[in-house]
């Protein structure tokens, strides 16, 4: 199984990562995100080449689940991409295509990943830096054929040894995509915790975030340390801004 630190991660709305290096290409992708429906099994991508010079581009879809709170990704032929191997010319850009191989599920939505990954070229004789290969990934989501919504339910727990770990399980039939949320005191004055990229909970599947009490003044992210109590839950997602009062049990 491969998981999320094998594959790129989304980079904020732009659903891209960037790895730098001496010998990286830069090309993006447009749209951002695929989502079919059983009135579309097709969509088009452009794959643009930002630099001068040649680049070689692999595509492929992958099955995407979230199994213990983490990514997981793994080959699947649901998804037909043509072409699966090209050239981008320098400046210039091509058209991928993905179908979809399958039929919707009845009830819930089905999630995968397109991943579009630099092909390394032979470097040079002289060429001393590091190469290190561009990788893109966007989302593909399948509607079911019922109406479907995300729904979200949250709880956390704190336990002896000072870790407080809090859970977003989604319960609906589709994704919930969160551009960022925020623990905080429950006057809504301190903000103790904050998650401020953009995160999927895929249908039917959970994402946790662990805050280390102990070590929470060297947190980038943590003000305070957390335990059990009762706390304010802030937050955005794609269906608009959320406020819901959230109790830290002891586990």
């Amino acid at each position: 199984m491969m998981s999320r630190h094998a594959l790129a991660a989304i980079a904020g709305l732009a659903a891209l990562l960037a790895l730098p290096s001496a010998g990286a290409g830069t090309f993006t992708i447009s749209p951002l995100r695929v989502d079919f429906t059983r009135a579309a099994g097709t969509a088009v991508l452009t794959v643009r080449n930002e630099e001068a010079a040649p680049v070689v581009v692999q595509a492929e879809g992958l099955s995407w689940s979230q199994d213990s709170g983490e990514d997981a990704y793994q080959p699947t032929r649901d998804l037909l991409v043509s072409p699966p191997v090209f050239t981008l010319a320098p400046g210039g850009s091509q058209v991928v295509r993905v179908a979809l191989r399958r039929a919707p599920d009845a009830t819930r939505e089905l999630s995968y990943r397109m991943v579009l990954q630099e092909v390394p070229q032979a470097a040079s004789p002289d060429f001393t830096g590091l190469q290190v290969a561009l990788r893109l990934s966007i989302p593909v989501f399948v509607a079911p054929l019922a109406p479907s919504a995300p729904e979200l339910a949250w709880t956390a727990t704190s336990d002896a040894t000072g870790r407080t770990t809090l859970t977003a399980r989604n319960q609906g039939a589709a994704n919930a995509r969160l551009h960022r949320f925020a623990l905080k005191t429950t006057d809504a004055r301190t903000t103790l915790f904050e998650q401020p990229g953009l995160v999927y909970v895929l249908s039917g599947a959970s994402r946790q975030w662990t805050i280390d009490n102990k070590n929470a003044s060297t947190q980038a992210n943590a003000a305070s340390a957390v335990g059990p109590g009762e706390y304010r839950l802030e937050g955005i997602t794609d269906r608009g801004a959320f406020a819901t009062g959230l109790t830290v049990a002891l586990d």
